[in-house]
Parts: C-alpha cells; structure tokens; sequence
C-alpha cells in the first residue's frame, strides 16, 4: 500500500474516532466504497464491517436510482430506525459513503449536524 494511501486511511480514520468521541450516540462509524468495500472503519467488535460495507453499498445503489428516478437528483442520505437504534448513509462523494450505527435514544437532529460537518470533512480526504 503507497505511502498516501495510509496517510489517506489514518487520515478518514481519525476524523471517525472525533466523531464517536464528540458524540456518545454513534456506536460506529465505516466508510465504504461503492463497490462494497471498507475504506475505514471504527465498529464494535461485534459488528462484521464487511457485512455492513456490502449491505451499504446495496442500499446506496437502490437510494440513488430512486432519488434519481423519482426525484431527478443525486441521493444525498438514507436512515433506517429500527428497535435498537438507526442506521444513517451519508453520501460523501460518488464513490464513497459514511455509514453510521447509532443508538435509538440518539436526537437525529444533532447526528445529522454531526454527518453533515464530518461528510464535508471527509469529502476533501477521499
């Protein structure tokens, strides 16, 4: 792996560890590509980030071409709740998503400030 590539990596995964420390509600964070594979990735150990970077990459797929269908532009986020907490994407560039787990008693409000301020952020690294 080149020298940048590392320095790109260490890079995204530093602003997803300020991320989970400047807000307790997000149990984990991962970058992923669009083709399903992990960038970078801050999960607990239980979680299997290969499953959720093949997942994400499925669910980006099918938000785009609803967006792009039904709305006539580009996706630019899509969460799901479920009874333990909720699952945010966030669009950070074409090739690259934020997916974020985060805990039900979460104010989306501020997750989604949060997502918005570190997409910027990791927009101009990948």
């Amino acid at each position: 792996m080149a020298a940048t590539q590392v320095s790109r990596g260490n890079k995204i995964t530093d602003a997803l560890r300020v991320l989970r420390t400047s807000t307790p509600d997000i149990v984990g964070a991962v970058v992923v590509n669009m083709e399903g594979f992990v960038v970078a990735s801050l999960l607990p150990s239980d979680v299997d980030e290969e499953l959720i970077a093949g997942m994400a990459a499925s669910l980006l797929g099918v938000g785009e071409r609803i967006s792009t269908d039904l709305m006539g532009a580009s996706m630019e986020q899509i969460y799901t709740r479920s009874p333990k907490g909720y699952i945010v994407l966030q669009a950070i560039s074409g090739d690259a998503a934020l997916v974020l787990l985060v805990t039900r008693e979460a104010k989306l409000g501020l997750i989604f400030l949060e997502v918005k301020r570190v997409a910027a952020e990791l927009a101009r690294i990948v």
